[in-house]
């Protein structure tokens, strides 16, 4: 065999292992749409917990309020400035520290991890996700956390802030998140 020929097929041999799938393995593709998606499950994570934090800990304090003209002293937790002092701390960049993000057939996911993984971009984004959350819809927000309080319905919450308030996901992708989400606070502990 001539040496022409042999360069030849070995040119023809690499050009088809190249174009074989071997040499790069397929990149699943992850829309915006999803990753924003991904950001809004992660942040109502947060705040769910933080409400139930809220509401755990205040048990025993009132506040007062006017009611029909009168000063009333009511429990605290069963108002809704709980629901609001809450969902207004968790927009803090430094919550976001030890997320991550992570693709399984090309669904985005926002990690809760054990230590700090510090990625600046995914802090920026969690946090503008949740200003941009809260800047739009704060009242509605307040009102599920406050309305569900004690009910079912909680667990729920991601669905119901994502989807059908802030219109961030679509029920496909809640989903699909559902499926395969850790929600913040059921996120294993620091060994």
């Amino acid at each position: 065999m001539s040496r022409r020929f042999l360069s030849a097929l070995f040119l023809v041999a690499l050009f088809a292992l190249l174009n074989s799938g071997y040499a790069k393995p397929k990149k699943v593709k992850t829309t915006f749409k999803k990753l924003k998606c991904a950001a809004c499950f992660a942040v109502v994570g947060v705040m769910k917990g933080e409400v139930v934090h809220e509401w755990e800990t205040k048990i025993g304090e009132t506040i007062l309020v006017e009611k029909r003209k009168k000063k009333v002293k009511v429990p605290y937790v069963e108002s809704e400035l709980a629901v609001q002092e809450a969902v207004d701390r968790v927009c803090d960049e430094d919550r976001y520290s030890k997320y991550n993000v992570t693709a399984v057939q090309g669904v985005p996911r926002y990690n809760l991890t054990s230590s700090v993984i510090d990625n600046k971009d995914h802090r920026k984004y969690l946090s503008s996700t949740c200003q941009a959350l809260i800047a739009d819809h704060e009242h509605e927000i307040v009102h599920f956390f406050y309305s569900k309080k004690g009910t079912s319905e909680m667990q729920a919450a991601e669905r119901a802030i994502c989807t059908d308030i802030g219109k961030m996901c679509n029920i496909q992708d809640t989903d699909r998140l559902q499926k395969t989400y850790l929600p913040a606070e059921e996120a294993p502990a620091a060994a």
